[in-house]
């Protein structure tokens, strides 16, 4: 294993791939009427953005990546499998990104990308908006495929294709190593099914050791110590949230809520190592994972499909218990 011309303020850090069509660099009118024609995407300076337009074409130019892009790369045709265009194209915004050592092909609005690997420029493509208006999407929706993980641009929602049971290596029962593939740790986690979907993934702390386990088709490795983690959820267009008391979740209810008292009582009653059976206690599961300390706090639980099996471990002082089948499962909000 183990084997981004305008400058714009530091904030648009916050815009390293993998995006989503919802993202959007702002300039004004006229620097978007003034905007050349995209070409590749090699020569753009990491941290920077610059606008480019693409006319309505058919976008069989070459792709390598999932966004990030190779910097050899067809912008147009990249925006296109983003998302950020549709067939009739459009202005958008381009960020130079750092070379990566490998770059996923996937399929995206129709357009299907290449893998690659070692490369010395990327970039990644967002929405261009004027100033003082509100972008507004491209008809193929928000739709990106899911790429690597990014703990800077985390929480994110991204897109798996078919076939997502399938693919790269994945350490870890949820939350997983960094470095493991977002798809197909989606799958294995109950986030979505073999078919894809659209998934969140947020970031979590690194851990000492990750354990594998076979459920939902997908069989994820057991690894030693890891300096950051991610943990994957459906990403439901419509939530139901409730503000309530840190017992356990509550049946129906999507997202709960609420606040763990100073040193509350340890519970016995937990199974798994995130996600957790829906019936463990709330603030026990969310000091093993990490979400607060002995101090308390507020957490939001969220509800996820029930798993074939949940690992027990040892985390934060906590030791969890394994179990087997359970209807549902619960994770947590860290944001």
């Amino acid at each position: 294993m183990r084997p981004t011309i305008f400058a714009l303020a530091a904030a648009l850090a916050a815009f390293c791939a993998p995006l989503y069509a919802q993202e959007a660099a702002v300039f004004t009118q006229a620097e978007i009427d003034a905007a050349p024609a995209c070409g590749k995407g090699r020569g753009i300076e990491e941290g920077t953005v610059q606008l480019c337009s693409c006319k309505a074409t058919t976008f069989k130019r070459f792709v390598w990546g999932s966004g990030p892009y190779s910097g050899h790369s067809d912008v147009c045709t990249a925006a296109r499998h983003a998302g950020v265009i549709d067939e009739d194209g459009g202005v958008l915004a381009v960020m130079g990104r750092a070379g990566q050592t490998s770059y996923t092909a996937s399929d995206a609005n129709g357009i299907s990308s290449k893998r690659w690997g070692l490369y010395q420029s990327s970039f990644d493509v967002m929405l261009a908006q004027i100033a003082g208006q509100t972008a507004s999407e491209p008809s193929g929706g928000p739709v990106l495929a899911c790429s690597g993980f990014s703990a800077d641009l985390a929480p994110y929602t991204c897109s798996c294709p078919e076939g997502s049971d399938s693919g790269g290596s994945v350490w870890g029962s949820g939350p997983y190593t960094g470095d493991s593939d977002v798809c197909r740790a989606a799958v294995h986690a109950g986030a979505i099914p073999a078919a894809g979907g659209q998934v969140r993934v947020t970031a979590a702390p690194g851990r000492d050791a990750y354990e594998g386990t076979s459920q939902n088709g997908v069989t994820t490795s057991r690894w030693g110590s890891y300096g950051q983690s991610f943990e994957v959820a459906a990403a439901a267009a419509t939530v139901t949230t409730l503000q309530g008391t840190c017992e356990t979740m509550p049946a129906d209810t999507d997202s709960l809520v609420c606040v763990c008292p100073e040193n509350a009582p340890i519970s016995k009653s937990v199974w798994g190592s995130g996600p957790y059976t829906a019936d463990s206690d709330i603030c026990t599961a969310a000091r093993h994972a990490g979400v607060v300390g002995d101090e308390g706090g507020s957490v939001t639980a969220i509800r996820l499909r029930g798993l074939d099996s949940y690992a027990g471990s040892a985390a934060n002082g906590i030791t969890t218990s394994k179990w087997g089948s359970f209807e549902g499962s619960i994770t947590f909000d860290r944001n």
